[in-house]
């Protein structure tokens, strides 16, 4: 396997490992104190980690010399499947956000978002799929950035910090689809980890000493 391709399979495996973890402790503190993002985070980091090791898998069979036709429609099938279950992972989040900020009436953007994108088609998926996934962190941070003006918690000010690792992260994974760059890739995906990893060790942590 290509070194480039080893690289991406690590960290995609540690993402799915640390994504799974932390939904299984979002779980955890959700049952404690019934909070919606909580909730959605468990949700949506749940179908994150599935992905992830559905994406790690395609990166190490890839890596290989594909040279079966139905080898490449297999790895273009996985692809389209991981990208999709991002998309809809994050609109979970998204959705939790919005219902946490604006209670249970209001109407959410991100659904018309997904729906304009599908009627756009299938061409250029994947750029596509990250710009959606960009435009829902956006809303995300933004939403957690309400919630933070309004309680100066250090759930607010650590859970912020994640997603707006996770936001940096997708922008460097678009440009890096943008401008095919292979590095810029391996560097969204290790910011991509922090933020992951930062999430994980705040929801640890609150399942230790509780929600603060």
């Amino acid at each position: 396997m290509a070194t480039g391709a080893l690289i991406s399979f690590t960290l995609n495996i540690l993402c799915a490992v640390v994504a799974l973890l932390t939904s299984y402790y979002a779980y955890k503190v959700n049952r404690l104190v019934g909070n919606q993002v909580i909730g959605a985070i468990s949700l949506g980091f749940m179908l994150l980690g599935v992905g992830l090791a559905v994406d790690a898998s395609t990166t190490l069979f890839s890596g290989r010399t594909l040279v079966q036709f139905s080898s490449r429609v297999l790895v273009q099938f996985a692809s389209f499947t991981y990208l999709t279950v991002q998309m809809v992972a994050y609109l979970v989040i998204a959705i939790g956000y919005a219902r946490a900020v604006y209670g249970s009436q209001q109407r959410p953007v991100a659904p018309a978002v997904i729906v304009t994108a599908a009627a756009v088609g299938l061409y250029r998926f994947s750029l596509l799929s990250y710009f959606v996934v960009l435009i829902l962190l956006a809303f995300v941070v933004f939403q957690g950035l309400l919630i933070r003006s309004g309680q100066n918690t250090k759930f607010s000010a650590m859970v912020l910090l994640a997603f707006g690792l996770i936001l940096i992260a997708h922008v460097v994974l678009l440009a890096s689809v943008l401008t095919l760059g292979p590095v810029l890739f391996l560097i969204g995906t290790g910011i991509q980890f922090l933020g992951f990893l930062s999430l994980l060790i705040f929801v640890v942590r609150s399942e230790v000493v509780g929600p603060k």
